[in-house]
């Protein structure tokens, strides 16, 4: 008996794919291969959490977007989106199974969610200013300050938070500031506030 199971383990198929982390762009067709040794001798699956995808040549998910492309034992899913992050478990159905792991994380561009007062603030002279900008995306996206036109108040050209500061606000420190978002995946986003002093002038009458 024992030398039958030696017989039967030193048969069964091994895999060739080594389990991977990829990184794929919201968008992007999701390609995770699953290549064995000695393919149709044992069932394959294709598996995420509890949900079964594939059972050897046969689609059992009803994802319109997920298809098995049978070189390879190749899991394809069209149009990524955010939720189709996290873990893809190939199973081979030998007298012990065995499996592989991919790791699939999904990358989101920019998105601003929100700036400080919708865009627009009135603020009274000599106040000081707090300017927020808050984005989404994956990785999580860095903040950048700019000012239209103009250096920033501190003299700089850009500032890098998702909060900008500026003490004792004057009119020389209004105009429209630029936040923008960034984190190397599509292309960048960005949003303005259009900040404007209300200043007090003194009224001068002349008399004859």
């Amino acid at each position: 008996i024992a030398v039958s199971q030696v017989l039967q383990h030193k048969d069964e198929p091994r895999f060739i794919s080594q389990s991977e982390a990829f990184k794929f762009a919201v968008g992007d067709t999701i390609i995770l291969p699953c290549e064995v040794t000695q393919p149709g001798t044992f069932l394959r699956a294709w598996k995420r959490g509890i949900a079964i995808l594939t059972a050897s040549d046969v689609k059992v998910t009803p994802d319109p977007r997920v298809r098995l492309i049978p070189s390879r034992y190749t899991l394809q899913i069209r149009d990524a989106v955010p939720t189709d992050g996290g873990d893809y478990i190939c199973q081979l159905a030998t007298i012990e199974p065995r499996e592989i792991t991919h790791h699939v994380e999904i990358l989101v561009p920019p998105k601003i969610n929100h700036v400080t007062s919708g865009g627009h603030l009135q603020v009274r002279k000599g106040s000081p200013v707090r300017l927020e900008c808050s984005a989404a995306g994956n990785p999580m996206p860095n903040i950048t300050w700019t000012r239209k036109n103009n250096l920033l108040p501190n003299g700089e050209e850009k500032y890098v938070n998702n909060v900008y500061t500026i003490e004792n606000m004057d009119r020389h420190k209004g105009g429209i500031y630029i936040c923008t978002a960034s984190n190397g995946v599509g292309q960048t986003a960005s949003s303005q506030i259009n900040l404007h002093v209300l200043c007090k002038y003194k009224m001068i009458s002349n008399t004859l």
